[in-house]
């Protein structure tokens, strides 16, 4: 477990769950949280990384990050947008913000893959269903809900999408793609 304190780069980059979902790339600006959960906002963590480096081109960097009350860690990335157009993006951010913390805390990826888990939060009426992943549960949408609720409640595993199921347990511990909802209903009510 890792005190967040202890880390003045991360201490520092404190802020809150809803300005760290923020989306203004399309001339708009949309939080896609309204909570107000203290975290690191790991962009702010990124900038400060890289001061003094003098780099022709700068990492990508995950939203937030977060330590709960007993010790697990999590990084968060927001999507306002539909997923698929930025899933390159989301990987590099996962790599570069990895490698970023692994360094400020001294741990290798052996550590994260037992204490770290990835999240990622959309919205759910921008990234329907696709179907090459409605194939894959038989082209029902009842037969989904079944499906989640089955593999998630039942068998304490979860539904990944977008191809982001590749990191779970070489990277994380975990990976989670759910929706705004599920997100702060799941995640954030227990961490509060």
């Amino acid at each position: 477990m890792i005190d967040v304190k202890n880390f003045p780069i991360l201490n520092d980059s404190i802020c809150s769950l809803k300005e760290t979902s923020k989306d203004d790339h399309d001339g708009t600006v949309c939080y896609v949280t309204d909570l107000m959960l203290p975290v690191v906002n790991f962009d702010t963590v990124k900038k400060k990384y890289v001061q003094g480096l003098k780099l022709s081109e700068f990492p990508a960097s995950n939203d937030a990050f977060y330590v709960s009350n007993d010790g697990e860690m999590y990084f968060i990335e927001f999507k306002a947008g539909k997923v698929e157009e930025k899933i390159h993006q989301i990987r590099r951010k996962i790599f570069d913000s990895l490698l970023i913390l692994t360094d400020i805390i001294s741990a290798g990826v052996s550590s994260t893959r037992q204490n770290l888990s990835f999240i990622l939060v959309y919205i759910e009426a921008k990234n329907p269903i696709t179907e090459t992943e409605r194939e894959k549960m038989q082209n029902s949408p009842s037969r989904t809900k079944i499906d989640e609720y089955f593999v998630e409640k039942k068998a304490r595993g979860n539904f990944i999408r977008f191809g982001l199921k590749r990191f779970e347990k070489l990277y994380f511990k975990n990976v989670f793609t759910v929706t705004k909802e599920k997100f702060e209903n799941d995640f954030v009510k227990n961490w509060s």
